[in-house]
């Protein structure tokens, strides 16, 4: 009765073992499908929220808010929303007020027009009038089909006139997750499902909602006419209970609208996997004592009639043993290896698509944020080309448009470098006069230090070259000096040094400098220590790219004089600090 007891307690100790690793084992790969899905969601909401931002600044736009009851000037703004909607997959796009109203929409001739709505009580236009970029999912007010919301002001940062707003669908997204055999789901802070694998699930709440967060919901209508009934779950330990099954959940947290993604998988395969491995080893260990109880009896009979036959059969039935075992093994291992290989080569592929699609979006950032500085220089200098004109100072007027030409060319050369983009990186290695580069620069921001009273100090070679090429050490220049000049924005006394050898680039500011915890992120692509809607993140990275390309290095310090300091180097003469 004891061994008895014994044999039972391993058994039962084996049974737990396995399903503990079995259910680690399962919760690695849901992690790693929650990694993919997520990829997936990012990328499929950050390829659409550059569009407001590109048509910020359209004159169309900004003429409609003018003049809001020109019809001529709404059918322009209607007509031009429904063309990027169509070219970029948006559901809409739609211009408000700022009390609202909706002025013109690129749904404009559809049973369900946004025209003539208001839309005041939405938070991504709240956000977006307070001068934010404004995010937002929920039911459409006037569709009843749910999406995604962008809202960005338009007009003077402190004050603006109106909103721009972009409403993307996530159905095709919920779609694709319907042949998946396990519940995937995107839960809000409120515990509502915002999105699902299962249409049974969506806009359902896992616990209870409390009467304010359903007073909340009702003043922003984000999930009306949905009656947000709560699931009928059971618990029972760390597992959940829901038609009759049982699940195991996995979650990863979503940056955006503080959502969280939920894989639940059916934990019912891990307990007949872990019986079955607990039968097999009942079997095997039974098999094995009998087994020993037949060679012991065996041994005993045979070392009485010849001891010699016995030893050898022993050693026979050894090797067999160890043979067995270990063929069982090898053939257990080129099994799970072929299964991992086949899901790594799905996931990689699912992985290659969502990257394709988050690369989309980033170069379309990376092109406004270039072309963007030449466009207001380009602007300032016809400005003055015509005050000059006026004025009838026609050598100014020449020179002023010789400049306004070599802005041209540079953004020229900023969009010929998209082609290579597609390819592989390239060097900007080369030899620039950097009194050339530094004249082309001050062409277009001069006025701007004009206009900060900031004092630009240094004292530069006219000869002296610096081993990069001309356009890239524009950029260079340009993006560094804009990031002084938003350094001292509102400070008095200002001023930028700058220095220089042929190995050797050095530039710096008296304004309030660069948290030392920060040093190492400000030139990561997308990160900015600027309000929101003041920049995208993009100077500092790709300043490190064009240096990096040339063989050189840039460091980024505190100078010791306060504000920050910009060194590159290149072969000796890089920081040794």
């Amino acid at each position: 009765m004891l061994l008895v007891l014994l044999f039972m307690l391993l058994l039962l100790w084996i049974w737990h073992s396995s399903w503990q690793r079995l259910a680690e084992e399962q919760e690695l790969q849901a992690q790693q499908q929650l990694l993919i899905y997520r990829t997936a969601l990012e990328a499929e909401i950050a390829r659409f929220e550059n569009i407001p931002r590109v048509l910020q600044s359209h004159p169309v736009l900004l003429a409609t808010l003018a003049e809001p009851k020109d019809p001529d000037r709404v059918m322009q703004a209607n007509l031009l929303l429904e063309r990027i909607g169509r070219e970029t997959g948006a559901e809409t796009l739609y211009l408000m007020d700022a009390h609202g109203f909706t002025l013109a929409s690129g749904n404009w001739n559809t049973p369900t027009s946004f025209i003539g709505q208001n839309y005041r009580y939405r938070p991504y236009f709240k956000d977006a009038l307070q001068g934010s970029f404004g995010e937002f999912y929920g039911v459409g007010a006037t569709t009843g089909v749910p999406g995604y919301f962008f809202g960005l002001p338009l007009g003077a940062d402190s004050r603006p006139s109106g909103v721009l707003a972009v409403k993307i669908s996530l159905l095709a997204l919920e779609h694709s997750w319907l042949p998946s055999r396990d519940l995937l789901m995107v839960v809000d802070p409120d515990q509502i499902v915002a999105l699902a694998s299962r249409p049974e699930l969506k806009f359902k709440t896992l616990i209870p909602l409390a009467p304010e967060a359903r007073q909340r919901l009702a003043a922003t209508r984000q999930y009306v006419p949905m009656r947000l009934e709560p699931l009928e779950l059971g618990i029972k330990g760390q597992q959940r209970q829901w038609q009759g099954q049982d699940y195991l959940v996995s979650e990863l947290p979503l940056p955006r609208l503080d959502w969280r993604l939920q894989l639940w998988w059916p934990s019912a395969p891990l307990s007949t996997n872990a019986s079955l491995i607990t039968a097999t080893s009942g079997v095997s260990l039974a098999a094995l004592l009998l087994l020993l109880l037949y060679w012991r009896q065996r041994r005993r009979y045979i070392r009485a009639q010849l001891k010699a036959k016995g030893e050898l059969e022993h050693k026979v039935m050894e090797r067999t043993s160890a043979l067995a075992a270990s063929n069982y093994q090898l053939e257990r291992q080129v099994q799970e290896r072929i299964q991992a290989e086949a899901r790594l080569r799905s996931m990689q592929h699912e992985l290659i698509q969502s990257n394709r699609l988050a690369a989309l979006g980033q170069m379309a950032a990376s092109v406004a944020h270039e072309v963007n500085q030449p466009l207001t220089a380009l602007k300032n200098q016809s400005a003055n080309t015509l005050m000059l004109a006026q004025r009838g100072m026609y050598p100014q007027v020449e020179e002023s448009l010789q400049t306004m030409g070599r802005l041209v060319d540079r953004m020229a050369r900023l969009t010929s470098q998209l082609k290579m983009f597609a390819a592989t990186r390239r060097t900007t290695a080369g030899r620039a006069r950097l009194q050339e580069a530094l004249d082309n620069v001050l062409s277009w921001l001069q006025p701007k230090l004009d206009e900060q009273d900031i004092t630009l100090c240094h004292q530069l070679d006219p000869t002296l070259y610096l081993p990069m090429e001309l356009h890239a050490l524009e950029q260079v220049l340009a993006n560094l000096l804009v990031n002084s000049l938003d350094a001292l924005a509102d400070m008095a006394g200002g001023h930028i040094g700058l220095e220089a050898s042929p190995v050797r680039l050095t530039l710096w500011d008296n304004g309030p400098g660069i948290d030392t915890a920060l040093l190492d992120k400000v030139t990561e692509p997308f990160y900015s220590t600027k309000q929101l809607g003041q920049g995208l993140g993009l100077g500092l990275a790709i300043v490190r790219d064009l240096v990096e390309a040339s063989d050189a290095r840039l460091v980024i310090r505190q100078h010791l004089g306060g504000g920050a300091e910009f060194i590159i180097g290149w072969t000796d003469g890089q920081d040794k600090d």
